[in-house]
């Protein structure tokens, strides 16, 4: 009996180990303007924020900005992602460059069509809702008091 406890201990402390929480990141709140709208965003501007993105996050609220230090063709997706988002592209110019949908826990990658420099990502429906539209203007304001 106490023989095949340990096994069965043994068994499962790997299985245990996995199903541990991995460290997350945590991101800080950033002013951008988007169009006419000035909104706080979180911001992930490391390679393991944007790798953890609005993974595991319960709300797509207040939005995130995936930054790159300079223009790069990216995919993404929705792994651990449990909200449905729409997600503008922004081109080297600062100029929203694509609009796309990602469907929640979709692993399907969604590349960009040309470089980019940022990839804003908001909760469904959005970008419709506040008169957004591809070649708007958008700008990281690290600097405004709000």
């Amino acid at each position: 009996m106490i023989n095949r406890l340990i096994v069965m201990l043994a068994l499962l402390l790997p299985l245990m180990a996995c199903a541990a929480e991995q460290p997350r990141e945590s991101f800080s709140l950033v002013p951008l303007q988007v169009g006419d709208k000035l909104i706080d965003v979180q911001l992930a501007d490391t390679p393991e924020k944007r790798a953890q993105g609005l993974m595991f996050q319960q709300s797509a609220e207040p939005g995130m900005l995936l930054l790159y230090a300079q223009p790069t063709a990216i995919s993404l997706w929705m792994a651990n992602t449990s909200m449905a988002l729409d997600v503008a592209y922004i081109g080297p110019d600062w100029r929203i460059a694509e609009l796309i949908r990602l469907q929640p826990f979709d692993k399907t990658p969604v590349p960009s069509q040309q470089p980019v420099i940022a990839a804003l990502e908001m909760p469904r429906g959005w970008f419709t809702q506040h008169g957004v539209v591809i070649g708007q203007k958008v700008a990281l304001l690290p600097d405004a008091t709000r």
